[in-house]
């Protein structure tokens, strides 16, 4: 076992904060985006995430919490929203040790690690992949639970919360523009720090003379699903009205390192996003948020114009590049790699029909995109689970925001669950699986928020003055009304 720069960094902090669950939730967060790193390299061969760190003390404090006999005040609603995710770990591990051994042999699988030399379908049957894909999907359930147990309890330094994801926010698409001076200009990079995960595959990849930038993730697609949720949370927290960690700027600094990235997912995932933000808050009958998103797209266009004409004019030459990114998106559709992908999804579709509806087992299959792969791996009762826990989730969301609209917590809920929003329409285009740890911990909190808000009465009957909810919703954070409903 050897530690890493990272680990060097993150350990000691951990340890420190080992009776503080909230640093340690804060710190994993923050840590999330070292995806192509490690803090610890056992065997040569894996690598524990940097995020792992925190996040494996974090639960042993909450387990050791229940221990003594601690309870958390909104842990009925939790487990109600989270049943559905539960209900799919108890399924993929079930799944695992029966159903290839049931179809083993009948079905062709595309498995977890294809041979390197010669690629391809494989007949059923039980691999290492099944252990390993089952063991992250627990540990994440376990991760996101503990989290949203945790932020039930009074006195939560909400935005914290948020600030935390926002700094690390800053931190991708600072360390994003930092790769790509490095590529572009030679600029040092300490690419031996954040690559340092021998479990990865990380790859260089270019689109003519143009690099694709990838962060600290594995490949450009991961980056992009990582900024996806980032862009949703800017995006839905400035259409609110919050003002936190500069928003706006985040907001476009997120957008011009998905640019960078050039990944395919994350330009249509800009492409969509506004237009879908500005219709949801339309259909809600939000006004206000409708302007302010449209002067967030004018404030948009004038400043890339503004900084980015100037710098065609001076260098013509860029102008063949963004062409040639361009020419190369609008031709996906036809290139080697979509084929491929394509036929991927449709073989873990076609699964279905061979299992009678039941699955090959989690993590036999690896497809291209979240729904067939869950179609592939875990049935028809995957996918009927996360669609069950969409649906709970609203509720919960829904009912927390009628129950308590100026709560200081508010922020929280619409943040992550923006985020969420995000990554998980980038998942649905390119993703097989949502393993990222950011994710499960955004769905924690939000749940928790959300359990702890729906659990407090109504501030329309305690307080008149915010009877209305436009009023409500433009409660600045820090005023003496969200502080007494934060007390209560």
């Amino acid at each position: 076992m050897s530690v890493t720069v990272l680990g060097l960094i993150l350990l000691p902090l951990s340890l420190f904060w080992a009776g503080n669950p909230i640093r340690l939730l804060q710190l994993a967060i923050v840590a999330a985006i070292f995806e192509a790193g490690a803090a610890l390299v056992l065997g040569g061969s894996f690598g524990l995430q940097p995020a792992m760190v925190p996040g494996l003390l974090f639960v042993m404090y909450v387990v050791a919490q229940y221990a003594v006999g601690m309870r958390y005040p909104g842990e009925g609603r939790v487990f109600w929203a989270l049943t559905p995710l539960f209900a799919l770990l108890g399924y993929a591990l079930l799944s695992i040790f029966v159903l290839p051994q049931a179809f083993e042999g009948r079905v062709m699988v595309w498995p977890q690690r294809p041979d390197l030399i010669d690629p391809g379908y494989v007949p059923l049957a039980f691999t290492s992949g099944n252990v390993t894909q089952s063991l992250y999907l627990a540990l994440n359930v376990i991760v996101a639970t503990c989290a949203a147990l945790v932020v039930t309890r009074v006195a939560i330094p909400y935005r914290s919360l948020l600030k935390a994801y926002l700094v690390g926010g800053y931190l991708a698409v600072g360390l994003a523009f930092w790769q790509f001076a490095y590529r572009v200009a030679g600029v040092w990079f300490p690419t031996e720090v954040i690559q340092s995960n021998p479990s990865w595959a990380i790859v260089k990849q270019s689109i003519g003379p143009v690099p694709r930038i990838q962060g600290t993730f594995s490949e450009p697609a991961a980056l992009a699903f990582y900024l996806s949720g980032l862009f949703f949370c800017c995006l839905w927290l400035n259409a609110q009205g919050y003002r936190i960690m500069r928003v706006k700027l985040l907001l476009g600094l997120a957008i011009l390192a998905m640019l960078c990235s050039t990944s395919t997912t994350g330009l249509a995932t800009l492409a969509a996003g506004i237009p879908l933000v500005m219709i949801f808050a339309a259909l809600r009958g939000d006004t206000a948020a409708v302007g302010r998103l449209m002067r967030t797209t004018a404030a948009i266009l004038v400043a890339g114009a503004v900084i980015i004409g100037p710098i065609f004019v001076l260098k013509p030459s860029l102008q063949n590049s963004v062409e040639q990114v361009v020419a190369s998106t609008m031709s996906k559709g036809d290139s080697q790699s979509y084929e491929q992908r394509s036929g991927l999804d449709a073989a873990a579709v076609a699964t279905v029909g061979q299992t009678d509806g039941l699955g090959v087992g989690w993590g036999s299959f690896r497809a291209s995109s979240l729904i067939p792969s869950l179609l592939a791996n875990a049935g028809i009762f995957g996918v009927a689970m996360v669609a069950w826990l969409v649906w709970r989730m609203t509720a919960l969301v829904n009912s927390a925001g009628r129950r308590a609209p100026g709560h200081p917590g508010r922020i929280v809920v619409d943040g992550f669950i923006a985020a969420i929003c995000g990554q998980l329409a980038a998942a649905l285009l390119s993703s097989p699986t949502i393993g990222s740890l950011a994710f499960f911990l955004q769905l924690g909190c939000a749940t928790g928020v959300a359990a702890r808000m729906a659990s407090e009465a109504r501030p329309a009957q305690a307080r008149p003055a915010q009877a209305r909810p436009a009023e409500a919703r433009s409660t600045p954070i820090h005023s003496p009304e969200t502080q007494r409903g934060q007390l209560a």
